[in-house]
């Protein structure tokens, strides 16, 4: 049976201050959203999740999720019965995930923001969580004039074992509009980074989706720092439950898309999302 994916916003509260940011400018108004149930109550719930629908993989997200209140103590918690992923720029310490939480159970999904951190302090916590087992590479975002190093620092990471990805800019940059104002020569820089086609032709070419039969929903959803689950990123307005709702359940059979576009990877739940 195909394992089902939650996308968990933990919260919006972080340490950077990145311009090209979702909640660049909003991080005190999302702040209200946030709720810290406690460690045990969010045991219950996923717990339930278990349950109700087996080992689960949580992609864990905000915000930055490591300084969420016993932040270790909740991943040795969860991993114990779901694979996670840990979306984080690894702005703190690496010696408590080091010790106590088990690699077999937990992958690293690490961006690096050279406008808030140095890469060779990044390169020297990914290697103590390697030289622990833990699995994981780096993203750096293609945020305009970030493009210029690129190279740089593929090579500086890649130099010390470490995979290198791009992931698209989706915003304004200087009165433009991101990615359908990179030019040609930019696209052709990024698209070696982004891996296959269907990566290309949804983060950077911004491919329709709407009214593909899609499984978000039913074999994925995105939660938010509330508690609110939706069916995805780009239907964040539009509610299907709440994950402390004790009568929470997914969607029972695919639907259609309602979005217009998909920028991240939630593509993949498309029912013929691996055509393209």
């Amino acid at each position: 049976m195909e394992r089902i994916t939650f996308v968990w916003d933990i919260h919006y509260k972080c340490n950077f201050r990145c311009p090209f940011c979702w909640f660049y400018g909003k991080w005190e108004e999302m702040g209200k959203h946030n709720v810290y149930p406690g460690i045990n109550k969010l045991s219950e719930v996923w717990d339930r999740m278990y349950d109700l629908y087996g080992e689960c993989q949580i992609s864990i997200t905000g915000g930055e999720p490591s300084i969420y209140p016993d932040f270790v103590r909740l991943i040795e918690n969860l991993s114990k019965k779901h694979i996670v992923k840990i979306t984080s720029q690894l702005s703190c310490a690496v010696d408590d995930i080091c010790e106590k939480i088990n690699p077999e159970r937990v992958f690293f999904d690490i961006n690096f923001h050279p406008l808030e951190a140095k890469s060779g302090e990044l390169i020297e916590k990914i290697r103590k969580l390697k030289n622990k087992g833990f699995r994981g590479g780096v993203c750096y975002l293609a945020y305009p004039p970030q493009m210029k190093d690129i190279l740089k620092y593929r090579d500086e990471f890649e130099r010390n074992g470490i995979t290198f990805a791009l992931a698209a800019f989706w915003g304004e940059y200087e009165g433009k509009k991101y990615p359908e104002s990179y030019t040609e020569r930019e696209r052709e820089a990024i698209k070696p980074f982004l891996g296959d086609m269907n990566r290309v032709s949804h983060h950077l070419e911004g491919k329709k989706t709407k009214g593909r039969l899609c499984r978000a929903g039913c074999h994925y959803a995105s939660i938010k720092a509330d508690g609110t689950v939706t069916r995805c990123g780009p239907l964040s307005h539009k509610p299907i439950g709440n994950i402390f709702d004790k009568d929470f359940r997914l969607m029972e059979a695919p639907s259609p898309c309602e979005a217009d576009v998909c920028p991240n990877d939630e593509y993949v739940w498309l029912v013929d999302g691996k055509e393209g």
